[in-house]
């Protein structure tokens, strides 16, 4: 037990260990980890059951007793390997090449990049440890890590420079703005590249660098590596979702919005200005494959690599392209194991493939709160098991029943959980409707708002409504610009437009089929509307094109649109606000440490003639498992006594394919 920290005594007696904190102290470990021993390997953690919560406690001699019986499996999955062949995933080989995997560190690790000879691979990671912003790392294949940052905040989107010596990310400057800096392959001090920019690449040959640009008037960029010939790529696209050089260094596939209309495409442009789409997306979205959105794209030979959720899940996609890149051919293939979810593709010019594979666990949890004040207390507790997707949370509004899309074995549904009893009873849609989804349930608990999923070329986006009582669906919009997000009252609809028109949170009238703007604006991408409880004020996150998010307020009395000068910011690096059940209290995510991940709850004062007051309040830090911002419709609530939450394990390790 040497390992271990000094008993805690009291009277001469060894004490019983009542917080995680102190649990974790004993075992000389962070929170997270003691947290997932208990998960995954029995760690004898007990729970005292009150007010349908409890609150963790351990005794030190079962601890002991328990690490004795397990530190030899801990040991050796805590080991970091070095590369080592993986056996053959459940469901079958991946196309019968071997995989190989880099790292062990279980850790949430994201943006790899890899050497143009496939031997080298950076990324973005936090090791598996506690405390501080993830950082950039540099690993050999089948060697140790190096760490190449120290005390950046938001990194992310790394590449190497053409030949291999600099490292490229993004990370926030001192002024806590996105920019672009490199570091020397084998350590140094990084160099400011470009300011306001992120996600910057440079071409195959070396001449030419790629970059977002995030200030005015922003816009997809390429100029010469010496800043000269500067040029905009798609100059009049809305939205730039990902981004990649050619494997020549004369074109570039870009994966975008060409206007507010339009479904996501991938285009190829030159850099002399002719720009052509290759017809990707509409082509895999026929094949039941949805690009995960705005996850990165990398482009290996004839091919673009990809992420996306299929009914058998998440995983790395491959679509080949014929040879001057303009069309795809055949069907796409998987490249990642089918028993996992992976993400994070990244390609060598010698063919290898990098993706990170982590845990399909994706579940609702909640944690204690006092109404009175807003305060969490206690530790999470999971309410669902088992891998699969869960979006889209929607209470009624006396807080006893939550209604959620659900994706386990192969089947969407749409689910009504009594968060009273825990019992959960699929809720009995039109079998018409094929993929329904986006549940949005009415204030009375009677009228369930939700839409088809379409895979076509320029999807419709129809909304439903089932009367639960009569058992009976009518249509209220053949095409309504929107997905169901959340009801006003019984009549009047709130739409969030992700997917389609950027810059517009609608309302619809259920009555008669007719939809406006409720908040919009020229310049911003809103996401994420909920609505007050007294149905005075919207919460939403508004971002620049390619920056980090900001929650706002907005009045919308009358259900008049308010202009952008009358919304009121709540936080500035923050998403996904909700509500209080009393209107008192905005909770809202916390952008760090990772854009596309959540794991902080802050929350400020409301009140209807003053701005958010006061400082912001510290609600809960989550652990292992967190917020997937990158998907649509994972913004927690609130119900009597508690947050509901939509959390995943995303720790996982950096996988290696051959060509």
């Amino acid at each position: 037990m040497a390992r271990f920290g000094a008993r805690i005594r009291y009277a001469g007696a060894v004490a019983r260990l009542d917080s995680w904190k102190e649990i974790a102290a004993f075992l000389k470990r962070g929170l997270r980890t003691v947290q997932r021993w208990e998960r995954e390997e029995g760690l004898p953690v007990h729970r005292l059951a009150h007010a349908k919560r409890g609150t963790v406690y351990a005794n030190p001699d079962e601890l002991t007793a328990w690490w004795e019986s397990r530190r030899l499996t801990i040991a050796a999955k805590e080991t970091p390997p070095t590369a080592v062949s993986a056996p053959p995933p459940a469901g079958g080989s991946v196309s019968g090449e071997p995989l190989q995997r880099v790292t062990g560190l279980s850790a949430v690790s994201v943006y790899p990049a890899l050497s143009s000879d496939g031997r080298l691979v950076a990324y973005v990671s936090d090791r598996g440890q506690d405390g501080g912003p993830p950082q950039v790392w540099l690993q050999q294949v089948g060697g140790e890590g190096l760490r190449l940052t120290t005390g950046r905040r938001e990194c992310m989107d790394v590449a190497f420079s053409a030949d291999d010596t600099r490292v490229l990310f993004t990370a926030a400057d001192q002024d806590g703005q996105l920019s672009v800096f490199d570091v020397p392959t084998l350590g140094g001090t990084p160099r400011l590249v470009k300011r306001a920019a992120r996600s910057a690449r440079m071409s195959p040959d070396g001449r030419w660098l790629m970059w977002l640009s995030l200030s005015a008037p922003g816009g997809l960029r390429v100029a010469r590596v010496d800043g000269s010939d500067e040029r905009v790529v798609a100059p009049d696209f809305v939205e730039f979702l990902a981004f990649a050089w050619s494997s020549v260094s004369d074109r570039v596939f870009v994966l975008g919005r060409a206007d507010p209309q339009s479904e996501p495409e991938l285009w190829v442009a030159s850099l002399d200005g002719d720009l052509r789409p290759t017809g990707f997306a509409t082509s895999v979205r026929r094949q039941g494959i949805f690009a995960l959105l705005p996850m990165p794209i990398a482009v290996a030979a004839d091919s673009v690599v990809f992420s996306a959720v299929t009914r058998q899940g998440g995983g790395v996609f491959r679509q080949r392209l014929t040879a001057d890149g303009y069309a795809p051919v055949g069907d796409a293939e998987r490249v990642s194991p089918v028993s996992d979810t992976a993400w994070f593709p990244a390609a060598a010019a010698s063919g290898r493939l990098a993706f990170v594979n982590v845990h399909a666990d994706m579940n609702l949890w909640s944690i204690a709160i006092d109404e009175r004040t807003g305060a969490a207390f206690g530790p999470l507790r999971r309410l669902t098991r088992g891998p699969g997707i869960q979006q889209f949370l929607c209470p009624t509004a006396d807080g006893r029943f939550l209604f959620h899309a659900s994706g386990r074995a192969f089947r969407l549904e749409i689910l009504r959980r009594d968060l009273e009893t825990g019992e959960e009873t699929s809720v009995p849609i039109d079998p018409a409707h094929a993929e329904a989804g986006y549940p949005a349930i009415s204030p009375g608990g009677r009228q369930l708002a939700y839409a088809p999923r379409s895979a076509g070329p320029q999807a419709a986006r129809p909304v439903f409504v089932l009367d639960l009582a009569a058992n009976t669906t009518r249509l209220v919009c053949e095409d309504s610009g929107g997905r169901p997000r959340q009801w006003i009252d019984e009549r009047y609809l709130v739409l969030e437009t992700f997917g389609t028109r950027l810059t517009s949170i609608l309302v619809l009238d259920t009555v008669t089929g007719e939809r406006r703007d409720l908040v919009s604006s020229g310049a911003w991408s809103l996401a994420n509307p909920r609505v007050s409880p007294d149905s005075q004020w919207l919460a939403f996150d508004a971002a620049p094109p390619g920056g980090s998010p900001r929650v706002f307020v907005a009045p919308i009395a009358g259900l008049a649109a308010p202009p952008e000068s009358s919304w009121r910011r709540v936080a500035s690096s923050a998403s996904h606000p909700f509500w209080s059940r009393n209107g008192q209290l905005l909770y809202y995510l916390t952008t760090t440490p990772y854009l596309m991940l959540r794991g902080e709850v802050r929350a400020r004062h409301f009140t209807a003639d003053l701005p958010p007051d006061g400082e912001s309040i510290p609600i809960v830090t989550l652990g292992e498992v967190v917020v997937p911002a990158f998907m649509n419709g994972t913004a927690p609530v609130t119900a009597p006594d508690q947050i509901v939450f939509v959390l995943g394990d995303f720790r996982g390790d950096l996988w290696l394919r051959e060509p």
